[in-house]
């Protein structure tokens, strides 16, 4: 499969040997005038290598229990806040230990270095991420337990699962789930409304994804839901900042690309998102070509631009992303921090927003919108979306549903499922409807 794009950028982060320029010699000062001699700093190439070795002398002396060893790693501009005491009360906060390492991963990429390590403790399983500056001292540091996130997978007469794992290092799960009746069975990658979502979860509905799945496994679909990284690595961005790739691009990439190696058919992969999942949808299916069978966005807010689509997909006001983009605009720094994210991350979202690829996705299309929504709105939202419909979009709205795609009784919608299964199989959901909803006539003229 081609990878370009995001794909392209996510398949060189963290393979093979990734290699920085080598930082320039700075010379020192003599330490007095009767020292004439000059001292050179030696020379540090950065590299996959060394990357990987100090990711495992930090594990060493966390394991040990080396404050103070794991305090002389740091950078001088940093020890202050990361003095030995201080590290031992920030690990002993989360566990006691002890800490036996059990992963080190290095993490490189364009705009940071460093690694990511994981020890087994009473509590379960802790994680270390640090960030390394050029010199290879520790910038920062940061810890905590990871989330417990349950393998568990389901199986019936119609549809089985498997778990899966994709991504750089350390990776994520996921659940492929696999209708019984087909083994070439075109596939769906369901992504969750926030990227905080594990894999069942999108927003609010934590079955959301696993209902879903099930669903379109009933009528033949096979689909693929997984954990985002945040939801994994929960100091990802705390100590990495924030960057799309990382977040979520590097892992979609990883999971469109591993579909091949399963029992599906990889040449018909659709893409289906919810909420503002759905709206970034037009992205990362441009920047992925692999992704043929189609896009289907359900309760997807419509947006102008990817700056205010962040800030509704997390409950920022308009005013905030108003002012994001007069910043981006007037080019300030991207360090900057609007609304709590760094001027950085309201600019990758900018250029994700739907609207700037929506002319260029050719391939068919579903938009789905629930009536009752009150988050998404259908005289909104929903009728703004018709401005971009052309002969590749099928648009349909259901009564009585509601974001979450419950019904008042609380179960899951499963006309949702049924419409995205027939409308990848060809069929007109809109005539079917109609054709559905005709009443026939008895011989006798009275209408049954």
């Amino acid at each position: 499969m081609r990878k370009t794009g995001i794909a392209f950028l996510a398949g060189l982060l963290l393979i093979g040997c990734a290699k920085k320029p080598e930082p320039e010699r700075v010379m020192t000062v003599p330490e007095s005038e009767e020292q004439t001699e000059v001292h050179e700093i030696p020379e540090v190439r950065v590299n996959y290598g060394t990357v990987k070795k100090k990711a495992e002398e930090t594990a060493e002396k966390i394991q040990t229990e080396n404050w103070e060893g794991l305090a002389s790693l740091f950078s001088l501009s940093s020890t202050e806040t990361f003095s030995a005491s201080a590290l031992k009360e920030k690990f002993h906060s989360v566990s006691e230990g002890p800490y036996e390492t059990m992963e080190t991963d290095p993490v490189i990429r364009q705009d940071a270095m460093g690694g990511i390590v994981l020890f087994s403790c009473t509590e379960g399983i802790l994680e270390c991420a640090f960030r390394l500056n050029d010199s290879l001292e520790i910038e920062t540091l940061d810890c905590a337990l990871r989330p417990s996130i349950e393998d568990r997978v389901e199986e019936t007469e119609d549809w089985r699962e498997i778990v899966i794992t994709a991504g750089n290092a350390p990776v994520i799960t996921g659940i492929l789930t696999l209708p019984s009746a087909e083994d070439n069975a075109p596939v769906a990658v369901l992504m969750g409304e926030t990227l905080n979502d594990q894999r069942d979860a999108s927003g609010s509905n934590t079955e959301f994804r696993k209902d879903l799945a099930h669903g379109l496994a009933e009528h033949g679909i096979a689909s693929v839901r997984f954990d985002t990284r945040p939801a994994e690595d929960p100091i990802l961005t705390s100590v990495f900042g924030w960057d799309f790739a990382g977040v979520l691009s590097e892992d979609f990439a990883s999971i469109v690309h591993s579909l091949e190696h399963y029992p599906v058919n990889a040449a018909k992969i659709i893409y289906v998102g919810h909420g503002a999942a759905g709206a970034l949808g037009y992205g990362l299916v441009r920047a992925h070509f692999e992704i043929t069978g189609g896009l289907v966005l359900i309760n997807a807010p419509f947006e102008e631009d990817g700056a205010h689509l962040f800030a509704r997909s997390v409950w920022i006001d308009e005013e905030t992303a108003d002012e994001a983009v007069s910043a981006l605009q007037d080019k300030e720094d991207e360090m900057k921090m609007i609304g709590g994210y760094p001027l950085s991350w309201w600019k990758q979202w900018q250029n994700m927003g739907a609207l700037v690829y929506t002319r260029y996705v050719a391939i068919p299309i579903l938009i789905q919108q629930g009536e009752a929504d009150q988050i998404v709105l259908l005289k909104e939202d929903y009728e703004s979306w018709k401005t971009q419909k052309g002969s590749n979009v099928t648009m349909k709205s259901y009564e009585d549903i509601g974001h979450d795609l419950k019904t008042d009784a609380g179960v899951f919608e499963a006309k949702i499922a049924e419409d995205i299964a027939d409308w990848i199989n060809g069929i007109d959901i809109n005539r079917k409807e109609d054709a559905g909803s005709k009443k026939t006539s008895s011989p006798t003229g009275r209408k049954s």
